[in-house]
């Protein structure tokens, strides 16, 4: 078994014997939608694109593409994004 295995296999019972949720570990991303108008997006791993009508994101599941209109970014850290406007689509690009 390789060494990546083995860690992934002791982050994830660390995890449950923690308490603590999938993403904080793996470094999936988290999404969390408030109302119409805000998404916040956890553990991404950068900006690809960010215009008014699209806002694409890399993260460990690959390349995260939001739709919508008036798009605008209002936090920008390395843990989280947060971006607002009128939200119409995410989805991972194939």
């Amino acid at each position: 078994m390789s060494n990546k295995k083995r860690k992934i296999r002791l982050g994830k019972r660390i995890a449950e014997a923690l308490d603590l949720p999938d993403e904080a570990v793996s470094g999936q991303p988290k999404l969390t939608l408030h109302g119409r108008g805000i998404l916040l997006i956890e553990n991404h791993k950068g900006i690809f694109e960010c215009g008014e009508c699209v806002v694409r994101l890399h993260t460990a599941c690959g390349i995260l593409r939001i739709t919508g209109s008036a798009l605008t970014l209002l936090e920008l850290s390395a843990e989280r994004l947060y971006v607002a406007g009128a939200l119409c689509s995410m989805e991972y690009e194939s």
